[in-house]
């Protein structure tokens, strides 16, 4: 909802204080081609104008071809607006700085260990999957000269793979089209920064579940966003945080990672999402879901998506990623038809078009008739060595605290000790510590998916003898 009043430059006579108004709406995208301006009567009432001001100012705007007029209707933002686009202002020293100094040093640590001890070194630490488990799909065979012309014809999206993935997200995780477009994307992570870009300024506030690994993401200092997070305890969201947050920070976003959480493995419970969106919905606030573990589950009563829930309130964020290994960098967002075409225009304006090959080796992964079965056997082997993890963890260190999820990576440990990062990494363990998803350094993250009969067997060599 756009603050007329607030918005209003100090630009002296007043019309061309609306017209610049106006102008840098359509520049950042909260006035969209062919969107409908509020009538000049209750324009003039909430800039504190007479109408007459308004009028000339909205003349002014159709002389430049910025609006038009339709009689009876009301005024229009042009199809076509020719006016120069704004730069979006990006904080780049923050993509020059790390995240913060803790985090630095850890990742300078964990990348040390595994040039020193590659062969001795368990990497629970790593975010992917081991390159043995990625789904071994068949050779794909790519038409050079079809490839070019889709390139030549497509703009930003190769439209075989909006059909595919449309088909995959209505049979998998049951999302209804209606009403909602496709935004194909360079991975999960370009997905948030170009939602971000799409529709907050720079000194908003968003809100996320603690500890999670939107905590560890520069996108936010980039954009210079302000985040507060709100406790994830246990598979219980505090819905009393989340409402005092949203008011006494103007939360714009609800940013959520809600099956199998990163790093907890935590999914929210059908009660707690719909919680979560009825407070959202009562205080007007859209919910970014995260759903790049979506694909993992190993339970055969999933719990429904908050996109499926409530559809026009919810951006959707998924990735392929998780399953064919970081070199892929195709993602998608499934947004409300309004919305998705903000998110086209501002992803042209970054020139952060994915690429027209990885999305057609995508469209073939999905399409390849053994990518079922891949998938549900990808599924059985994370559960094996997830319980054989879990095992492993009770017979040597009992008093380690932690839940068994039913899909994703990732275990997430909790105990008494706060040096428990550096014990483990002079062991060889290689863990992502809690301090750097938000939480506290008696917990840490472990991802099981590298825990082959070679790695179980070093895990409990190592942990029998752990002080």
């Amino acid at each position: 909802m756009i603050n007329w009043s607030k918005n209003l430059p100090s630009t002296k006579p007043k019309y061309l204080a609306i017209v610049q108004l106006i102008k840098t709406l359509i520049q950042t995208d909260q006035l969209l081609p062919g969107e409908k301006l509020p009538a000049e009567r209750s324009l003039a009432y909430q800039l504190k104008v007479d109408r007459s001001t308004v009028t000339r100012a909205l003349n002014e705007l159709a002389i430049q071809d910025l609006v038009y007029k339709k009689i009876g209707s009301g005024t229009f933002i042009s199809q076509t607006p020719q006016i120069k686009s704004l730069s979006i202002n990006i904080n780049w020293q923050s993509l020059l700085d790390p995240v913060s100094t803790t985090t630095s040093r850890i990742q300078d640590r964990l990348s040390q260990a595994r040039i020193l001890n590659h062969e001795k070194t368990i990497d629970a630490a790593t975010d992917e999957l081991p390159v043995e488990l990625i789904p071994k799909l068949e050779t794909f065979q790519l038409n050079w000269q079809t490839h070019l012309i889709n390139n030549k014809y497509s703009s930003s999206t190769y439209k075989s793979l909006i059909d595919t993935l449309s088909h995959q997200q209505q049979l998998s995780h049951k999302i209804s089209l209606n009403q909602q477009n496709i935004v194909v994307s360079g991975g999960a992570a370009q997905s948030l920064l170009l939602v971000l870009s799409s529709l907050l300024l720079p000194g908003d506030s968003v809100a996320f579940a603690s500890p999670s690994y939107f905590n560890s993401t520069a996108v936010f200092d980039t954009l210079d966003i302000h985040t507060y997070s709100v406790p994830l305890i246990n598979s219980n969201f505090n819905l009393a945080k989340l409402e005092e947050t949203i008011l006494k920070h103007r939360i714009k976003l609800l940013i959520l990672n809600p099956t199998f959480e990163n790093p907890t493995g935590e999914t929210l419970s059908l009660k707690q999402r719909q919680q979560i969106l009825n407070m959202c919905q009562k205080y007007q606030i859209p919910i970014i879901e995260d759903d790049v573990f979506g694909w993992l589950s190993s339970s055969d009563s999933d719990v429904p998506t908050l996109k499926s829930l409530s559809p026009l309130n919810v951006i959707y964020i998924s990735s392929m990623s998780k399953l064919l290994g970081k070199g892929t960098r195709i993602g998608w967002i499934i947004a409300p038809q309004v919305i998705s075409k903000r998110l086209l225009q501002v992803q042209k304006q970054l020139d952060m078009i994915p690429s027209m090959l990885a999305q057609e080796m995508v469209d073939m992964a999905l399409n390849t008739p053994s990518f079922p079965t891949q998938l549900n056997q990808l599924i059985s082997k994370l559960k094996q060595r997830r319980l054989a993890v879990a095992d492993i963890f009770k017979k040597y260190q009992p008093t380690w605290r932690f839940s068994i999820p039913e899909g994703g990576f990732y275990l997430w440990i909790t105990q008494d000790d706060p040096d428990i990062f550096t014990k483990l990494l002079k062991k060889n363990i290689l863990v992502k510590p809690g301090s750097i998803f938000g939480a506290s350094r008696k917990s840490f993250r472990f991802n099981v998916a590298c825990m082959d009969k070679k790695g179980l067997n070093l895990l409990e060599e190592y942990l029998k003898y752990l002080d």
